[in-house]
């Protein structure tokens, strides 16, 4: 979030997160934040952020089956469907999986880890 804000091509007046942390904390564009829980259904312009953003993230989701075969991203997008996890079972994760995320902890120092990690820097 930090890195897209800087990158704004135009100025702004406010910053709004849909949600209820603000990531901009502690750094001098926090004075621009507004946090606001369910924005996506309040405010028209956070709506179609939201929008753009789910499509971008799906067209990237579907381009990454041919970076990683076998979890067939594009039928699922990255959500947490029961193929998904039995691949995640059967594969292990990739550099895409957030180890932060609860039910994806426990790969955090797997061998499947290391070596996914590894296929990345091809």
């Amino acid at each position: 979030m930090k890195r897209n804000v800087r990158k704004a091509a135009r100025g702004f007046d406010e910053i709004i997160i849909d949600g209820t942390v603000n990531f901009l904390a502690g750094t001098p564009l926090e004075k621009y934040v507004t946090i606001i829980a369910k924005a996506d259904g309040l405010i028209p312009s956070v709506s179609a952020a939201s929008i753009i953003a789910k499509v971008a993230r799906d067209k990237f989701m579907a381009e990454q089956d041919n970076i990683y075969p076998g979890y067939d991203f594009s039928s699922h997008v990255g959500y947490g469907v029961a193929k998904h996890r039995a691949a995640i079972d059967n594969l292990g994760v990739t550099p895409l999986h957030r180890l932060s995320f609860a039910p994806l902890a426990k790969y955090a120092n797997t061998e499947a880890n290391s070596q996914n990690a590894s296929d990345e820097e091809i």
